[in-house]
């Protein structure tokens, strides 16, 4: 039996190097990610870059569900204006900004829908106001306490449905909650970035 010549001996410690390096570069952060997640999850960050609050669960749609029948389209993002009694200039307000959200996508505003939560039929006022500046809006009775008590139960700081806007992906998943300072720029932010990821809507 012929011994190792140096070159041999040399070309094998290098590939064991070699073999050593692949195997680290591919399972030690996976290890060290799994020591993180089980042992010390204090260390993972908390931090998210979504202005809206993140409703986990995500809520079904079924939750707007009265007797009737539920109405609204699936398939494409939708932002939920949760609207009183009376839509007063506060709702107003809300209906604006989300109007000038849509129409700021330009070409991709087909793929977001507007619809509002009504609690009760609409009055004149409010079919007056949606003829008049809103011709793209859907209007869906709604179930205002199943929602805000779903709310409640999903998010650390629950607030009033009807001081914000909800955010729905295409599955018919209520996944986003928008306070009315976050409504506009911020909101248009993330569902810019929800536009652009998404593989479905």
């Amino acid at each position: 039996m012929t011994e190792d010549s140096p070159v041999d001996t040399v070309n094998r410690s290098k590939n064991r190097r070699k073999l050593v390096l692949l195997f680290a570069v591919a399972f030690v952060p996976m290890i060290i990610a799994y020591g993180m997640f089980f042992y010390v999850p204090a260390l993972i960050p908390a931090t998210t870059t979504n202005e809206g609050q993140l409703i986990q669960p995500s809520l079904p749609v079924t939750v707007l569900q009265t007797n009737e029948t539920l109405d609204i389209p699936l398939g494409v993002w939708t932002v939920l204006i949760p609207v009183a009694e009376h839509c007063d200039d506060h709702c107003q307000q809300r209906l604006y900004l989300s109007r000038q959200i849509k129409i700021g996508f330009g070409k991709d505003a087909d793929r977001l829908q507007r619809v509002a939560l009504l609690e009760t039929d609409p009055d004149a006022a409010y079919d007056t106001l949606v003829a008049a500046e809103h011709s793209d809006l859907l209007s869906h009775v709604y179930n205002a306490k199943a929602l805000q008590a779903a709310l409640n139960a999903a998010l650390p700081a629950p607030m009033s449905i009807t001081d914000g806007i909800l955010l729905m992906d295409p599955n018919g998943n209520i996944m986003m909650l928008y306070s009315f300072d976050k409504i506009g720029a911020p909101m248009r932010k993330d569902i810019k970035h929800l536009l652009k990821i998404s593989n479905i809507g």
